[in-house]
């Protein structure tokens, strides 16, 4: 059922560097550059690269300073209500106050879309922009002459921000967090600093976006704030990993005089919290490194946290996410900006976002049908007799009921596979789905996959769609050649094209015959692909007019994931769980887990009885509950040579592997689904 893995070459977790920008061609400016700057916060957050001159806007708009991979869809997105040029000159709402020098730059480069800005080179210069909504953008120019900035809102503490790039372009400088909705002020001032490699301390201003928040009539929008030093695994709480030090009263001030700061490499804060928004503020200083920060285990944005000056900063800002529990994490890469003199992180707090109705709130996600109260499908195979009373066993021990019992047909025959077997049989009557893993022919009987390309096997498969109205079961969901990017089944993909085919042919044939349709899954195996030779098992995938479901088998071995980054690494290298998740997506596809579990048996290329492997698996589901995460079912296994998954099976000469802390943290999280869905 089960077979060992290759180990993950893997990919970095961490983000580049962002790109260029163009510069426009002046003669009265020498062309600037942009560069983002890698070091390490300790103490002390101040402005971003070096630039001569700042300058000072206030704006509202609900935008943040990078929005990656949340796997929340949005929701109803805040639309531009007003565009506020650089030429836009006053004092009245809609228009920009300059104070200090700033030259007005027409037909310059890089372009902008009226085409013109203006541009300051001295310290102390400011433009500031009145508007009204609940959030704003300022759009300026990077490039290589760049210098710092601060932005601030409403008069309050400002953010720096470096405008340094290698080559020039015009480019979004910042997004605000989310604002009360109401007229505010947007001040962009030159602070008349620079990044070292910066050729000047230049800060060019283009235009200014007020947005507004598009919440339904009668809801509001409410921010809430999780200090560094609320420390626990709940909602509101915050999870530090590696070395993270507690600096109170230390320069520069932050609102409620604490921070955290890391020096080391693959320390990591895991923040979990209920809303539509999340900004994450931290240090920015001469020994600030390069951190990376995702939502819901998404893709990664990767942030420089050096500045010649330190400071209190904005680092992140989430694009809009789905009303819901979600994590945001924040990585220590132990990289730098070359800069920078050292590789911190500082942490200071969350500020999270809700739009809510006081009148009539949003229920929390419902479970529908779902036996065991979960809002996707959950299960476990029968071990060890792939029966009702083996399934009933372990769900009774965790605390709810099973949604799934996952069966595997014998594979020494067609009447094996195709006919009424013990998979149907054995859960005769028995009230949930069966999750069905079926091969594609049988083994070490002469079948190939060529011959199922070529049709030879579609009889058989019209047998089986067949068997599923008979015995009651459509409703299932049928892994079909499962785990084939691996090399260890006889339906391994070693011809691409064949395996395609097959697959094409037999969820054909099924469909001919099944009524209702059956659930179609095309699942890997996690991490590293032996076939096909691109090692891309999507090279595999039957193609959205033949699959419905698009799953994954996942343990914690080849690699395992010894930390946090590490499992983000993996989910989101190719192979990994976020990767599919998102590929399935993409292809407007449900997505499931149809084995996952610890893996002490896989010796030193397993991490053994980890109970964070099991929160950081719930973590990830619950943080895609309701957006196309169907299924997932514990693989529960004690038999010797295998992965050693057990967490409730009591020893036996069988039975040698047993994982008291894997089995504690997952009854936890499993016994009370109104628990669980209260977790991110």
């Amino acid at each position: 059922m089960h077979a060992e893995r290759t180990e993950d070459p893997g990919g970095s977790p961490y983000g580049g560097p962002g790109g260029g920008i163009r510069r426009r061609l002046d003669p009265r400016r020498r062309p600037g550059s942009f560069l983002t700057s890698r070091n390490r916060p300790r103490a002390a957050r101040g402005p971003a690269r070096s630039s001569t001159a700042a300058l000072r806007l206030v704006l509202v708009v609900a935008a943040v300073t990078a929005a990656f991979g949340a796997a929340a869809p949005a929701r109803a997105a805040a639309v531009v209500n007003a565009t506020i040029e650089d030429t836009a000159v006053g004092t009245g709402l809609n228009q920009v106050t300059y104070s200090g020098t700033w030259t007005l730059c027409g037909g310059c480069s890089p372009a902008t879309p009226n085409n013109s800005f203006r541009y300051s080179t001295a310290g102390g210069a400011s433009a500031t922009v009145r508007f009204t909504g609940t959030q704003f953008r300022i759009y300026g120019i990077q490039e290589r002459s760049g210098g710092l900035a601060t932005v601030s809102i409403d008069g309050s503490t400002s953010t720096t921000i470096d405008t340094f790039r290698f080559t020039s372009e015009s480019a979004l400088l910042y997004n605000s967090p989310v604002l009360a909705n109401g007229t505010h002020t947007a001040t962009l001032t030159n602070i008349g600093q620079r990044n070292p490699s910066s050729t000047a301390t230049v800060i060019g201003f283009d235009r200014v976006e007020a947005l507004t928040d598009t919440a339904p009539p009668g809801q509001d929008m409410t921010t809430s704030t999780i200090e560094d030093g609320t420390i626990g695994t709940g909602p509101n709480q915050i999870t530090y990993t590696g070395n993270w030090l507690a600096c109170g009263g230390c320069v520069p001030a932050s609102p409620n005089n604490s921070f955290r700061y890391s020096t080391a490499g693959g320390s990591s804060a895991t923040i979990r919290f209920t809303g539509t928004q999340v900004s994450v503020y931290g240090i920015k200083e001469r020994h600030g490194g390069i951190a990376s920060i995702s939502v819901d285990f998404g893709l990664t944005t990767t942030i420089d946290t050096y500045a010649p000056t330190s400071s209190v900063a904005l680092l992140f800002s989430s694009s809009n996410l789905s009303s819901g529990s979600h994590i945001v994490q924040i990585l220590n890469t132990g990289q730098r900006n070359p800069a920078s003199d050292s590789t911190v992180t500082g942490f200071d707090r969350a500020v999270v976002a809700t739009t809510s109705s006081p009148v009539d709130p949003l229920p929390p996600p419902t479970p529908g049908n779902n036996r065991s109260g979960l809002p996707w499908l959950s299960g476990v195979n029968g071990d060890p007799l792939l029966n009702p009373a083996s399934v009933d066993q372990f769900c009774a021990t965790r605390g709810s009921l099973c949604d799934l019992a996952h069966v595997y047909v014998a594979r020494d025959s067609w009447g094996s596979i195709v006919q009424p077997s013990f998979a149907e049989q054995n859960f005769a009557g028995w009230p949930g789905r069966l999750l069905i893993s079926v091969p594609l022919f049988p083994e070490n009987s002469g079948s190939s996959l060529a011959a199922c390309a070529a049709g030879d096997y579609d009889a058989y498969w019209r047998t089986f769609g067949t068997t599923l109205n008979s015995t009651g079961r459509q409703n299932s969901i049928i892994r079909l050649g499962w785990q084939a990017n691996g090399n260890w089944f006889q339906w391994s993909a070693y011809n691409a094209a064949n395996y395609v085919d097959c697959w094409r042919r037999a969820a054909t044939a099924i469909r001919a015959t099944a009524n209702p349709d059956p659930v179609l899954d095309w699942t890997i195996n996690a991490h590293y692909s032996q076939l096909p030779p691109s090692h891309n098992p999507t090279d595999l995938y039957p193609g959205d007019a033949y699959v419905d479901s698009i799953g994954i088998d996942a343990y914690d071995h080849y690699p395992p994931s010894p930390d946090l980054p590490s499992f983000n690494s993996q989910a989101n290298a190719v192979g990994g769980i976020t990767w599919l998740y998102n590929f399935a997506r993409a292809h407007g596809k449900q997505f499931g887990i149809g084995e996952w579990g610890v893996a002490p048996g896989s010796d030193g290329n397993g991490g053994g009885d980890s109970a964070d492997y099991i929160q950081w698996m719930h973590d990830w589901m619950a943080a895609r509950a309701g957006q196309g995460f169907l299924y997932e079912a514990y693989f529960n296994n004690c038999d010797p040579g295998n992965v050693g998954s057990n967490l409730f099976r009591p020893f036996s000469t069988g039975c040698v592997y047993r994982n008291p802390n894997a089995a504690g943290r997952y009854t936890t999280l499993w016994r009370n689904p109104a628990t669980v869905l209260a977790q991110p």
